[in-house]
């Protein structure tokens, strides 16, 4: 019974958003803050002079950052039966599955390395990369990127859609480019997978000037495409941005206790039923 009573307040500590614990709110500014502080060490640490002087700094909090995430992804585990899809006999490996479990694990991972010691330029530019990785962690301490992630499963379908136009129109008009300029630049649009990036910076109006067409066809096809990536690109901050307004929206029905709120669908702004 102590040891469920134990496991029920380390559950609340590291799961709940409650206000009530001050041990919860301790643990979740030390994670945040040693996320932003790893983050940060492993840009600078790309600056030589910074790593010279400062790299036996940055490896002792690493061992001590590294330390405490495992700390935290092994209370997790154990806490984790707790929750009712996760009760099962494999609830734990369940729970190890999943997206969230998967990175606090890639946290912790590049420890393993530094242990090992003498590693080449490959191995270290992996950890750097697994330690760049926690910055995914903040989805669990940030409100802000959980309501992210809830918009795009609310709109996966026409994200989906959105997207899998884009690609088909960047297919189209790479085969089209190569066609049209091929003959005329052999070496510059030499392949349709070689156009595609012309297609890519076309289409998100970046344009870096590497590829430029200069037949008629291809300054028309070229015109036509660019135009059409404003367009294209525009439909999916508007998906978001519509997204955001519903869920502010359903957000403030929970907080007026849940007063039915009308949601214009021309303008996406909530009005009371009276």
């Amino acid at each position: 019974m102590e040891s469920e009573s134990l496991k029920k307040k380390v559950f609340a500590i590291l799961e709940t958003n409650t206000h009530k614990y001050f041990l919860g709110r301790l643990v979740r500014v030390t994670i945040v803050s040693l996320i932003f502080f790893n983050v940060f060490a492993v840009i600078v640490e790309t600056i030589d002079e910074v790593k010279i002087n400062y790299g036996e700094y940055f490896d002792i909090v690493e061992l001590i950052s590294a330390f405490i995430f495992a700390v935290e992804y092994g209370l997790r585990v154990w806490v984790s039966n707790i929750r009712r899809q996760f009760q099962s006999p494999w609830g734990r490996l369940r729970y190890i599955a999943t997206p969230m479990a998967i990175i606090d694990f890639l946290a912790i991972f590049p420890i393993v390395f530094i242990i090992i010691g003498g590693l080449d330029f490959r191995a270290l530019m992996l950890i750097r990369f697994f330690r760049m990785l926690r910055i995914f962690k903040l989805r669990r301490y940030a409100h802000a990127l959980h309501t992210v992630t809830e918009i795009i499963k609310d709109k996966k379908e026409e994200l989906i859609i959105t997207f899998a136009t884009i690609l088909i129109l960047l297919v189209v008009a790479s085969s089209l480019m190569y066609i049209f300029e091929h003959e005329a630049q052999p070496t510059v649009f030499s392949s349709i997978p070689a156009t595609m990036w012309w297609g890519v910076s076309t289409l998100s109006t970046v344009s870096y000037g590497d590829m430029i067409p200069i037949t008629l066809l291809g300054k028309l096809l070229g015109s036509c495409i660019a135009i059409m990536g404003v367009a294209m690109f525009a439909i999916p901050a508007g998906l978001i941005s519509a997204g955001f307004n519903q869920r502010m929206i359903l957000n403030k029905q929970q907080k007026n206790g849940g007063k039915e709120i009308i949601v214009c669908p021309h303008c996406h702004q909530g009005f009371h039923r009276n």
